[in-house]
């Protein structure tokens, strides 16, 4: 027989408390290990890390950006780097959670102004245009599967704050700034910076982020709803790290399919016939397993007519 429980006790609970602690002290780093990336794949801006908690959990990738004498602006080459990490992370079986982070004090500044030329951000190979490959990573990080965490320090400002607020959660430490630089320097995000920004904040408080182009700290960050949590930095600076882990891990210890279906479904609106495209596709690749799926390849296969009679499914 179980023991009944309280009422009281079971409304207090909120489920961290089935996770196991993480091995390790909030004094030292996390422990996370290198990432097996293959050898024919070359980073040079980013840095990919995993930790598994335990046997029965999938595990965490940490990416993050390695520009640490640029405040982590990133050129094209980051974005290319960032691209093939989260495809990675997204195909391997074994990650159930990615977190993006800054390398060092800082998030991301945004682009980096240094290598902005007039038709766009250069790249070292002379013979690639210039182009806005973000944009890009912005559909890539949406429509993963797997839901992305950003971790904040320092600052996420510009094409950074852009950055985490495409990103499912933000978790920081009180030591982050965030805001836009953009209009203060001839540049604008009009896309997932605008309509990202305004369904987290509001119409009012978007066009005071942009239109001012100021910096807010943690505190008024978490006001306004731009991140989920702020966590006090402490001694060591890993506070937000750890709080980080046990995150992922709540989140891991859900159905891995239905965080897919309902990040598809929540995107759906935002983008419009590709949100509803991609919310469709989950539903079809669930279809799929179904014994009612199975029954009409197996029947094509076989060159038989299909027998729905026998699958309860198909009495809906």
């Amino acid at each position: 027989m179980f023991a009944a429980r309280s009422a009281s006790g079971s409304a207090s609970r909120d489920g961290f408390d089935l996770i196991p602690p993480v091995v390790g002290q909030p004094t030292s780093p996390p422990p996370y290990m290198p990432y097996p990336v293959p050898s024919h794949v070359k980073l040079t801006d980013v840095e990919m890390e995993v930790f598994r908690p335990s046997e029965a959990e999938f595990g965490i990738c940490r990416i993050s950006i390695d520009r640490q004498r640029r405040k982590n602006a990133f050129r094209p080459e980051t974005v290319e780097d960032l691209i093939v990490a989260f495809r990675m992370a997204e195909d391997d079986p074994q990650i159930g959670c990615i977190i993006l982070q800054g390398k060092g004090k800082d998030f991301c500044a945004g682009g980096d102004q240094s290598v902005r030329g007039e038709g766009g951000y250069s790249h070292s190979n002379s013979e690639v245009p210039p182009r806005l490959k973000v944009l890009d990573l912005h559909v890539q990080m949406k429509r993963c599967p797997k839901p992305i965490m950003a971790v904040v320090k320092g600052y996420a400002v510009g094409g950074g704050h852009i950055l985490h607020m495409v990103c499912d959660i933000t978790l920081c430490d009180n030591t982050a700034v965030f805001g836009q630089t953009g209009p203060r320097m001839g540049s604008f995000d009009a896309g997932y910076g605008c309509s990202r920004m305004a369904r987290l904040v509001g119409q009012k408080k978007a066009r005071e982020l942009w239109f001012l182009a100021k910096f807010y700290h943690a505190k008024e960050a978490a006001d306004m709803g731009l991140v989920n949590k702020v966590v006090e930095r402490g001694a060591s600076g890993w506070g937000v790290d750890y709080e980080a882990i046990k995150w992922a891990r709540r989140m891991m210890g859900n159905s891995p399919s239905a965080l897919a279906c309902l990040k598809a479904a929540l995107n759906a609106d935002e983008d419009g016939a590709a949100g509803m495209m991609q919310l469709a596709g989950n539903a079809t690749r669930l279809y799929y397993l179904t014994d009612e799926g199975k029954e009409g390849r197996e029947a094509f296969l076989a060159k038989r007519p299909p027998y729905w009679r026998k699958i309860p499914s198909s009495k809906l």
